[in-house]
């Protein structure tokens, strides 16, 4: 397939760019197939931590729900003798601070419409990440001002502080 990516033909060197690309939304789906079926396994929790891990470090966008609805998974270690930080926690965080941009609107989205103390930690870990804390608290005080309600006001507020709290 390299060798058709240095083809002189620009039909050949197409063809074998979308082979490629076909084959890393293969692999990304796979992976995202037994990320899922982990994640319902309690004493197969560092294996779907690995999978989500996987997923952020190959940028794969189209998993971003996934990886927003797995954002409270936890996977603690007792073996460890330091405390984890929140990205090694929740793995989820680290997967969609990873992927960047593309999570922020489906994070904002979930963190919108629920209320959750773990939620809001993971969650605003992850603008604080993508973002940096000074961007993230522009973004969230803009989403408070422009957010339809009061309740999505009040939980988006509580994402901000506890944003803000994070070590």
């Amino acid at each position: 397939m390299l060798q058709e990516l240095e083809s002189e033909s620009a039909d050949d060197r197409r063809a074998a760019i979308a082979k490629i690309l076909a084959g890393r939304q293969e692999s990304n789906q796979q992976i995202a197939d037994l990320l899922a079926k982990y994640l319902a396994v309690p004493e197969r929790k560092g294996t779907a931590k690995d999978m989500m891990l996987l997923l952020g470090k190959l940028h794969a966008a189209e998993h971003v729900p996934l990886l927003v609805r797995a954002l409270t998974f936890k996977v603690f270690y007792r073996s460890t003798k330091r405390p984890q930080t929140i990205e090694d926690l929740y793995p989820a965080v680290q997967a969609l601070a990873d992927i960047g941009a593309p999570a922020l609107d489906p994070v904002l989205g979930r963190l919108s419409q629920e209320d959750d103390e773990e939620l809001e930690r993971t969650g605003g870990a992850v603008l604080r990440d993508v973002l940096g804390m000074p961007r993230a608290t522009l973004v969230l005080n803009g989403a408070i001002q422009s957010a339809p309600d009061a309740k999505v006001k009040q939980r988006l507020t509580r994402v901000l502080r506890a944003m803000q709290d994070l070590p």
